[in-house]
């Protein structure tokens, strides 16, 4: 066997004492799968999830790549590559997701269509403006291709649940749990009682589509193989719910920042590409916004939380640098709805974003801002 840092070669007769466990059975596994192939099993760095993943390249008698696949191990998270296969079905037909190459339930393995290594993200660094509003026109076309899928046939034959009032509630339960304490303020629970309730009322009254939910930079990818088309990755947390979230976690994504007028005017594009396609959708793009407004309020509740908890909970401190980024947005939305949103919008954010100015900024620019940034 011949090793490199995260990166081992693998002939048929390989055993190794120096790997754990879980590593042997991956490669045990792989051996079957790929039967008398040598390979090369190359680590990739990990996400915010348990999940471990690995590049495999297959190599012929003469040490060149033949062929090369993503493998997914998914020791404690069964349950999420069960349902990892189930949606990847269901997107199949409408966008560009990896193809199943060999899985193995019981064992949390998975092998897959490799898009390459060039995430989004990749693409907009020394962009010109004209080629990042492409890759976003791209970005959302691809969009509008999964609203298309039809939500009965999600349900009845994918299982996808509904992103229904108590997941929502959940979720932005991460920003009192998690994210407060951090910064040792107390909540203030009637506003943020009304708050949440406010915009779970709206959020739910939103057109209803299959929503991705984790629709950003870095889970985007340039497909290699055809580079005119985005490969999309990481969508088994996929559920039926409000048509703006994903178009709001593309546009304020934690990882790469635009400005407010460039967000606009993409809003109202993506409105426009709704109605094109025959989509549901409002009246008007002033009504989008304020529903992707009020969607981003609710993402940004919860994207602030889990950064904290993936940081005391996991040991994962690489998204701190993130909240910044993530805080921004927020406070751009609440003010955008406590000036144009409904009046029973604007009776809860109003109070609850003059909390957030007068006791929950001051705190977090003192515990966080000075550490991080």
């Amino acid at each position: 066997m011949y090793s490199m840092t995260n990166k081992t070669l693998i002939t048929p007769a390989t055993t190794t004492d120096t790997i754990d466990i879980r590593q042997q059975q991956l490669e045990q596994w792989l051996q079957q799968v790929f039967e008398d192939q040598d390979f090369i099993l190359d680590s990739l760095a990990g996400d915010a999830s348990a999940r471990r993943y690995h590049r495999i390249q297959l190599l012929d008698s003469n040490g060149a790549e033949v062929a090369r696949y993503i493998v997914m191990d998914s020791a404690d998270e069964q349950d999420a590559m069960q349902q990892f296969i189930m949606v990847d079905k269901l997107m199949m037909p409408a966008i560009n997701v990896p193809k199943l190459i060999a899985q193995d339930l019981t064992k949390g393995f998975l092998v897959l269509q490799d898009f390459g290594a060039v995430e989004f993200a990749h693409l907009l660094v020394g962009a010109t403006p004209a080629q990042v509003n492409e890759y976003y026109q791209l970005a959302m076309q691809t969009l509008v291709e999964l609203q298309k899928l039809p939500v009965k046939t999600a349900k009845a034959q994918h299982q996808l649940p509904d992103y229904d009032a108590a997941m929502l509630t959940r979720e932005m339960n991460l920003f009192s749990e998690w994210f407060i304490p951090y910064i040792g303020v107390e909540l203030d629970e009637g506003l943020w009682e009304n708050l949440k309730s406010a915009l779970i009322a709206e959020i739910l009254a939103q057109p209803q589509v299959i929503v991705h939910r984790d629709y950003h930079s870095r889970n985007l990818m340039q497909d290699q193989a055809d580079k005119t088309r985005l490969g999309v990755i990481d969508f088994q947390d996929a559920v039926i719910g409000a048509y703006s979230y994903d178009l709001v976690s593309l546009v304020r994504d934690a990882y790469v920042e635009w400005s407010e007028t460039q967000v606009s005017r993409w809003i109202h594009d993506f409105w426009q590409l709704q109605k094109q396609a025959e989509l549901e959708t409002v009246h008007s793009a002033e009504q989008f916004e304020n529903d992707v407004n009020v969607m981003g309020v609710q993402r940004h509740l919860k994207v602030l939380g889990i950064f904290i908890r993936l940081f005391e909970r996991d040991g994962k401190n690489r998204y701190l640098t993130d909240i910044p980024k993530v805080m921004c947005d927020f406070i751009f939305e609440l003010e955008w709805l406590g000036a144009h949103g409904s009046d029973s919008m604007q009776q809860a954010v109003e109070p609850f974003n003059k909390w957030l100015i007068d006791t929950v900024l001051p705190a977090y620019q003192n515990k966080f801002v000075q550490q991080y940034i």
